[in-house]
């Protein structure tokens, strides 16, 4: 849980990922032949019921996060504190994610809630102070929820948390604590916690009756100490209002630090003991998964879901909270939108029907893993798999042979792992049609990330199949270039190391001395000028900037700057915010082909965990009405470091990017650029349109002050946002980038507070955002004329290539129709 967790496990988990660093950003083809086979003829649970989707401490208060951009996701269970809730956890100093500040938006979402009833406690370890104390605290909690309006909302009642942890003060039986290394017994300071379990059962079900007992909540699992306790509670009754009433726990829950603790097996071991004493069989809750590393990242979390959819009594899970409350347990950014782990869990709320088996459950604790189902009526079957690097053949048989007698149709998914505090969308990377034999099809997957995840559909084929067709979606010549740290040349001794916090798992850590630093190749399309950006932390958690030197294709640039920030990568907290992004001030010369980029040490200690480079538009068109590309050669904010609570992660749930990303951390410092002395763009620009991202000012001239404002924009989403058309460029005094208006005045030209109008890059699909619907056309020519059809709000549409119209652009779907690529009328995704 919370900032403490399992002490012994954090050593073994990270000299684990130090092992397993290659399997999180090594060489893509490092693995091969690896396959996953899905039997749908075989199932492991009758209904899909998303038992892995569940959070501690996901839910901050009733609009954090909101209801929704929660409700695709399915949530079963959230596990939060009670009524009067004092845990702070993870350096917070402020109480947070009570149920009754929550239970309105659990209730919404059709989820239950299990409290943490020692949350009551301030401090950790807990600052238990005796038995009657603790009882009274429970009467108090417990009659608030059955006064609350929600108490049908409660999974059940946690009755305390982790107490076989060497940091509580209790006994299982005995008043002293077990013996230490000499075998002397010390006097226990809270007593036995047998008596503390019975009585707190007696006060809940005195108040009520009906309410489900959830425990022990064990750090990790501990046969002996489980067998014991579930010994006490067979043999063991309690009075309530006349009546005896069983101590044994309605949910037996504990907690697992990583995919590697074997938690199949724990549970096995459970269900031997259960028949052993002769106990009916308890459904399990496993109400903290997940190490600190792992949290979020797709490759590691479909491990989860892939043991747990395996324990038939196995009812519910929560991810573990290592870092903020009401962040869905880093399922989203630091912004409230969704990153590279939401999509994973969206992907696994939308499987129905039954759950299929699978291959990999064979080997839990290997890398590769899989979940799949397949619906009632056998029309469709999803597959969730990663976690390995490399190519992947994905088998699935049993398919209804009736259902499939023209063929498959198909689809490959991936939601890549781009950090924590970036916002990503998914991505298509393979459609087609394959011939299906004896209810069986094969589908290859290249390139697979282990930090990311990837989702198979498979679907009947419209018309038959005579051969296997398959379309790899490549990536565009406009897309950027993303290279991790962790998988380039380490100079001078220099270390990569693994954390959720950063992109694809992986960072290189320490570049503090001289010699050392890092050396990227980056694999460019074309010739041409790309803009840097760089993905970094602090070693030092220093107060002063540090400096690293940049060369290019042997060639020396401007030295690169770091802000001083509080924390590294890999800090327990994101209170302060970890990795943070820069914008290089100037543009990059690349050629086509190899390149290599050089960072070098020169003074400081920084993290290093990638660089990006986007190709520049260099031809734009013209129109009066529409928008060039947002990647434009000016326009970067030169400045200081934003922290994560007043800036913004650019994407949104419809987000803007062509594969992976649309922006990186939302906390992001732009290195300066050359002075100009001119104020003004000598280059003429090109008419076009941008939206606000974020709320704006427009001003009177390029120098921004209070006393030049015009005017206000406040944003609240991208289909209402205000629109600019934008005639020049010009720079403030100090050399800032402005966007010169059609009215003569000015915005900011922040890439952070505004965006490109049209999409510039093409999608395999896209949905209809406009509430009324949009219309396809017959020819790029978007008038009532050419009107073919009408398409709803939310319908799918396959896009075969983006097409220029003047500075506008559409998108030519796969029927030869034309649309809009109007980001206020068109979504990469679908809600």
């Amino acid at each position: 849980m919370l900032r403490k967790k399992w002490f012994a496990s954090l050593v073994a988990t990270a000299a684990l990922s130090m092992l397993t660093l290659g399997a999180f950003g090594g060489d893509a083809s490092a693995a091969t032949n690896q396959e996953i086979t899905v039997n749908t003829d075989q199932a492991i649970r009758s209904s899909a019921d998303h038992v892995a989707s569940g959070g501690l401490y996901a839910l901050k208060d009733s609009s954090t996060p909101s209801a929704d951009i929660l409700q695709p996701l399915k949530m079963r269970m959230f596990t939060q504190g009670p009524s009067g809730v004092q845990q702070l956890p993870n350096g917070a100093t402020t109480p947070a994610g009570g149920f009754p500040q929550i239970a309105s938006t659990a209730d919404k979402l059709g989820a239950k809630v299990t409290i943490r009833m020692a949350d009551i406690f301030r401090a950790w370890p807990y600052n238990f102070t005796n038995l009657n104390d603790w009882l009274t605290k429970v009467d108090t909690m417990v009659k608030a929820n059955v006064d609350s309006g929600y108490n049908k909302d409660i999974y059940g009642y946690e009755i305390f948390n982790e107490p076989n942890g060497s940091y509580e003060s209790f006994d299982q039986s005995n008043n002293h604590q077990p013996a230490d290394s000499t075998g002397k017994l010390t006097p226990a300071k809270w007593g036995s916690f047998y008596t503390l379990w019975d009585k707190t059962v007696q006060h809940i079900k005195a108040i009520d009756p009906n309410a489900k007992i959830i425990g022990p909540s064990l750090y990790k699992y501990d046969n002996t100490w489980m067998k014991n306790f579930l010994t006490h509670c067979k043999n063991t009754t309690v009075e309530v209002n006349g009546k005896q009433v069983s101590v044994m726990p309605d949910v037996i829950s504990w907690h697992i630090g990583d995919y590697g603790s074997k938690v199949e097996n724990e549970a096995s071991q459970l269900e031997a003991l259960e028949s052993q004493l002769g106990i009916t069989p308890r459904k399990i809750s496993i109400n903290e998964y997940g190490a600190r590393d792992e949290l979020g990242v797709p490759g590691t979390m479909v491990h989860y879901m892939q043991s747990f959819e395996n324990i038939k009594n196995l009812d519910s899970a929560s991810m573990s909270l290592w870092f903020n409350t009401g962040r869905m347990n880093n399922l989203l950014t630091d912004q409230q939108k969704p990153n590279g782990g939401y999509w994973l869990y969206k992907w696994y709320a939308d499987m129905s029907g039954q759950m299929d088996a699978t291959s990999t459950d064979k080997t839990p604790t290997d890398t590769l893993a899989s979940v799949a189902s397949t619906t009632t009526d056998k029309s469709k079957t999803s597959v969730l798999f990663g976690g390995k690097d490399g190519d992947t053949t994905v088998n699935v048989n049993g398919l209804d042979t009736a259902k499939y007698a023209n063929g498959a149709k198909i689809e490959v998914d991936s939601t890549d792992w781009d950090g924590v505090d970036t916002a990503v969308s998914p991505k298509t990377m393979l459609t087609g049609t394959v011939k299906v034999n004896n209810g069986s099809i094969s589908v290859p997957v290249k390139g697979m990330k282990a930090s990311s995840g990837y989702q198979l559909t498979v679907q009947p084929a419209d018309s038959p199949v005579t051969s296997d067709n398959l379309n790899d979606i490549k990536a565009s010549d406009s897309d950027p270039i993303r290279v991790e740290a962790e998988d380039s040349q380490l100079l001078g001794g220099v270390k990569s190391t693994v954390g959720s916090y950063a992109s694809a798992r992986g960072y290189v850590n320490h570049v503090k001395s001289s010699g050392q630093g890092v050396k990227f190749t980056v694999n460019a399309p074309k010739d041409g000028q790309y803009s840097l950006e760089i993905g970094y932390g602090r070693g030092d958690k220093a107060s002063t900037t540090a400096t690293e030197s940049l060369n290019v294709n042997g060639t020396d640039l401007q030295d690169v700057t770091y802000q001083a920030i509080p924390d590294g990568i890999s800090a327990t907290s994101n209170v302060t915010g970890t990795r943070k992004t820069l914008q290089y001030g100037s543009n990059v010369t690349l050629k086509k082909g190899t390149n290599t980029v050089t960072l070098m040490y020169k003074s400081g200690d920084v993290q290093l965990d990638y660089i990006q480079l986007t190709p520049i538009a260099t031809t734009p068109t013209t129109d009066n009405n529409n928008s060039q590309t947002t990647d434009t050669a000016t326009g970067q904010i030169t400045g200081t470091t934003q922290n994560a609570s007043s800036s913004s992660s650019s994407a949104t749930v419809t987000s803007n990017s062509s594969s992976t990303t649309t922006s990186s951390s939302s906390s992001t410092t732009t290195q300066p650029a050359k002075a100009e002395t001119n104020n003004s763009s000598k280059a003429t620009t090109k008419s076009f349109k941008v939206y606000a991202k974020k709320t704006l000012y427009r001003y009177k001239s390029a120098n921004f002050t209070k006393n030049n404002r015009v005017k206000k924009y406040v944003v609240k989403s991208r289909t209402t946002a205000s629109t600019f058309t934008v005639v020049g460029k010009a720079k403030s005094a100090n050399g800032v980038a402005r966007y010169k208006l059609s009215d003569g005045t000015y915005i900011t030209a922040n890439k952070q507070y505004v965006a490109n109008l049209y999409w510039q890059t093409k999608h395999s699909k896209v949905y209809a955002l406009n509430k009324t619907g949009l219309y396809e056309y017959k020819s790029a020519t978007l008038s009532k004329k050419n009107q073919v059809k009408h398409v709803k709000k939310g319908q799918t549409l396959r896009v075969k290539k983006i097409v220029k119209h003047g500075s506008t652009t559409r998108f030519q779907l796969t029927n030869g129709n034309y649309i809009t690529a109007n980001k206020q009328l068109t979504s990469l995704t679908r809600f």
